[in-house]
């Protein structure tokens, strides 16, 4: 039962990653924009594993391209094969444009000083860069009132502009029926900063669509969109508009049970004593703990599924174990499925615990769910 969960590794804790679901996510997410998409797969495919997320995607033909955020994620993506777009949404470092450059990578300046270290780099070669502008996040992009002037500046450096972009700072967050949230406010800066760029003879492809900008705001779509989160079935969807949208989780994070053990009423559990049992318990000891990925901070909240069935989490979680409460389940036994991120059917029941679940027990956004899963847990192709 352990080498199947875990594709042949001794311990049976392991991340289910569903190529055919990463899959289904894009194309929905394609139609419901009606632009091209550009799957964002920076930080390991957010924990995913971007070797096989990218190989999926690109041989499926669900995707316009790729965007990462350093250079080293370009090149390795480039090592494994993957001959698509790759766009670096990064600060450019310096030692880096010409791996950019050699290895067909396209650079996002977000600082005019980058111009000269890229023009540098290229010796006297045309490159394609993109563009972005700063309209309200504060964090990179050159401004909104010197874009034209640094498109035109790249032109004159042999940089040829050929997209301009922004990033949504509260598409999370924001109510798209009010008009005068900052997003509608930073798109409205953007159209202008385009319009600008435009007339001064300088045509650009428009992305400022994140995954919730692309899912919750039809005027962010523009001429193509930058899902990361929405694509690997995560984050804020669209409400039922007919097209059909499926919802799925791509990570299943997945232990058996381990040894099981009968705790009497007044015991202490793990570390600090921070549960008592209240009553004869019996207590399921699964290998995971926080160095995989389960925060410490889901303890006295979290819940797991074993063999279907939702089951408290008792006891601090520590770096290697976690304990559940199994007294409700007559017959469980050692080697049961135990699903602490995903879909569950077992001999008890079934269910599903979402990222966004999980993040909550840890006080966590779902990006850090999925992020801070260790690499010490194998990722398996389902």
């Amino acid at each position: 039962m352990a080498a199947a969960a875990s594709g042949g590794a001794i311990r049976p804790t392991a991340v289910e990653i569903d190529l055919d679901a990463v899959v289904d996510n894009a194309r929905a997410i394609a139609r419901l924009a009606g632009t091209a998409l550009y799957a964002v797969v920076k930080a390991d495919a957010y924990g995913h594993g971007a070797p096989m997320i990218v190989h999926a995607l690109e041989q499926a033909g669900a995707c316009a391209g790729f965007a990462v955020s350093l250079v080293e994620e370009g090149t390795a993506l480039r090592d494994a094969g993957v001959r698509a777009p790759i766009l670096v949404l990064g600060p450019s470092q310096r030692g880096g444009h010409d791996e950019m450059i050699a290895r067909g990578l396209t650079p996002v300046v977000s600082d005019a000083s980058e111009l000269e270290l890229l023009a540098a780099a290229a010796r006297g070669q045309t490159i394609a860069a993109h563009l972005k502008v700063d309209t309200g996040m504060s964090r990179l992009g050159v401004p909104v009132a010197t874009a034209v002037e640094v498109a035109t500046r790249a032109r004159a450096l042999g940089i040829d502009v050929v997209g301009l972009m922004t990033h949504l700072a509260d598409a999370d967050v924001d109510d798209p029926a009010d008009a005068s949230c900052p997003t509608w406010r930073q798109l409205g800066r953007f159209d202008e900063v385009v319009a600008a760029v435009r007339a001064a003879g300088v045509p650009v492809v428009r992305h400022a669509a994140n995954s919730s900008g692309a899912m919750l705001f039809p005027s962010a779509r523009l001429d193509l969109v930058r899902v990361g989160l929405a694509l690997y079935g995560n984050g804020r969807w669209a409400p039922d508009d007919g097209l059909a949208t499926p919802r799925r989780q791509v990570m299943r994070f997945v232990t058996r049970v381990a040894q099981l053990r009968r705790v009497e009423a007044g015991a202490r559990v793990g570390y600090g004593g921070l549960w008592t049992a209240s009553r004869p318990t019996t207590v399921a000891v699964l290998p995971v703990g926080y160095a995989d990925g389960l925060p410490r901070r889901v303890t006295g909240h979290a819940e797991v599924l074993v063999a279907g069935r939702r089951c408290p989490l008792v006891g601090a979680v520590s770096m290697d174990i976690a304990i559940a409460d199994v007294t409700d389940l007559p017959d469980v036994a050692i080697g049961d499925e135990v699903v602490l991120l995903g879909h569950a059917r077992g001999r008890f029941g079934e269910g599903t615990i979402r990222a966004a679940e999980l993040a909550t027990w840890a006080g966590v956004t779902e990006y850090e769910v999925t992020c801070g899963v260790s690499k010490r847990v194998p990722r398996v192709a389902r």
